[in-house]
This record gives C-alpha cells, structure tokens and sequence, in this order.
C-alpha cells in the first residue's frame, strides 16, 4: 500500500480564528523591525542594499518561532521547506525584472515576473510533493501526522 503523504495545498479556515492577537503582534513587530532596518540601510548604504533587505521574508523568523512553539521542530521545519522553495521563485522574480525592464513597459514587466515567480515556486513545490526533487538534509521535514489522520 502506498504511504500518504503531505498534501499539495491546504487550507482550513477555522484556523483563522485560532490565531491570537499576541501572534499578530510578534508577526506585524518582526515584519517593521526587518523593514525599518532595510530602508535605514538603504538611506546609509544606498538602494541596491537596501533593496536587497527588503526582499527578506519579513515575518517568516516570527512565524517559523510560532510555529515551532506551537507545532513543534518537525513542523516549522517543513514550514521551512515551502519558504526555500518561495526564495528561489523571487530570484526568477529579480532575473526576470532585471531582463525586462529596459525593454518592455512596466506592467508588463511585472506580470511577467509574477508569472516566472509563480511557475518557479509550485513547480518546485510540486517536483517536492512528488517526490522528485529532494531537499537539503536541514529542511526535509514532515508535517507531523495528527493523531487519527489515518497515518502510521
């Protein structure tokens, strides 16, 4: 018999509710330490730099610490595993912009940079999800089976 295995996507939305307020507050903290930080760079070491730390996932450190407390290790590490897989979808992202921008119109540019992140991400994902594709040692976690969820 075949083993289950994570699902591709997921959402339940009664978990929403189950977020608190505190959780919020450390996620919105986070994301204006990092964005303060970045455009204080930016103003002292010059836009490229501060660019550069703009694009830093600026709640994920938060979010993966939630996470962790809550979920535990193997949790967050799987939570880990997606935002590789987002990181090398932004660096489509960033070719893509530094290719076009000189040689077509901006919102056109921008599409097409939604475009390349987006295949890149899920295709990523996806290869995972199937298998195909193994991650580094340090972020191949698993979502934690839940007691009853048919798992062995």
């Amino acid at each position: 018999m075949r083993e289950t295995r994570d699902p591709l996507f997921g959402l339940d939305v009664g978990e929403l509710s189950k977020v608190s307020a505190s959780d919020l507050a450390i996620r919105f903290a986070f994301g204006a330490a990092i964005s303060i930080v970045s455009g204080l760079s930016g103003i002292v070491l010059g836009s490229i730099v501060g660019g550069m730390l703009l694009a830093f996932p600026a709640i994920a450190p938060a979010t993966l610490t939630l996470i962790e407390k809550k979920e535990g290790n193997a949790a967050a590490v799987h939570d880990v595993g997606g935002a590789v897989f987002g990181g090398i979808g932004l660096v489509a992202f960033a070719l893509c912009g530094a290719y076009l921008f000189e040689r077509l119109p901006d919102p056109v540019v921008l599409l097409s940079c939604l475009a390349a992140w987006s295949a890149v991400s899920v295709g990523f994902y996806v290869l995972r999800s199937e298998e195909r594709l193994p991650l580094p040692v340090a972020v191949q976690g698993r979502l934690p089976r839940t007691p009853g969820s048919g798992a062995a």
